[in-house]
């Protein structure tokens, strides 16, 4: 197999659900090296709950999650935490902490007790983080003194800062104005491109979708409803389908 086809995730028959509420039902997905796919759904319809699933942050109730090849299912504590080095995930309030600096922040990912990185190199991975944004001047600042665009630029360099080799993105560009929000996807894009990152980004925006997709997948009662390009699922005639599209450009 080829990098270019190379499966980074895989996601088969998965189930999940809360109670008597089912959320996923026979959720599948695959995504390959240097891909972005974006799920779109409703509010509610289960796209917050797949990331979490992806990351280890929720536990599925049935199914595999594939990652590089590897059951994420069959891992203990200490291989999931190794595992996550490899895998950014955005939230989507940037979830920065208050009470730390950007350069604080940004260390957070790098406090794990197996790893072996020198002050001077962590220093280094920080200053290059935030120039990839365009931020170092913030490296002493706190988050508070940040606009909503800065703290996005912020967390988006926190989740690239180990170079990591899948990213996950939940709705990257909620709370940001029309032009910030596509500053942001711009950014991303261009650093997809420059690490070589396969990415999974759950997002309602439409214009999000078009700019950023390889493929989209519809989420819809809780499973794959359909797949296809922008473009292909734009000239869908199926109801649940179009609905995404009735105010796309």
């Amino acid at each position: 197999m080829t990098e270019k086809n190379q499966v980074v995730l895989k996601i088969e028959g998965l189930h999940k659900s809360f109670g008597s509420k089912n959320i996923l039902i026979d959720f599948n997905l695959e995504l390959l090296k240097g891909e972005n796919i974006v799920v779109i759904g409703k509010s509610g319809s289960g796209k917050s709950v797949l990331i979490k699933c992806v990351v280890g942050l929720l536990k599925p109730d049935k199914g595999n999650i594939l990652v590089f090849g590897t059951n994420m299912q069959k891992m203990n504590q200490d291989e999931l935490d190794r595992l996550r080095v490899k895998i950014g995930f955005l939230f989507q309030n940037s979830a920065l902490y208050d009470s730390m600096t950007v350069r604080q922040n940004l260390l957070f990912p790098m406090r794990r007790h197996w790893m072996d990185i020198s002050r001077e190199e962590e220093e280094l991975l920080v200053d290059e983080a935030l120039e990839n944004v365009g931020l170092l001047h913030t490296k002493e600042m706190m988050p508070a003194e940040l606009s909503g665009g800065m703290r996005k630029r912020v967390a988006i360099a926190r989740t690239l800062i180990m170079k990591p080799e899948l990213v996950l993105y939940d709705e990257p560009t909620t709370g940001l104005d029309p032009i910030t929000g596509r500053e942001i996807v711009q950014l991303m894009l261009d650093l997809q491109k420059k690490y070589h990152i396969s990415s999974i980004m759950i997002s309602h925006d439409m214009t999000v979708a078009k700019l950023t997709a390889n493929k989209i997948i519809v989420l819809y009662d809780g499973t794959n409803y359909a797949t296809g390009t922008y473009e292909e699922l734009k000239r869908s005639t199926d109801k649940n389908v179009q609905q995404f599209f009735e105010f796309a450009t």
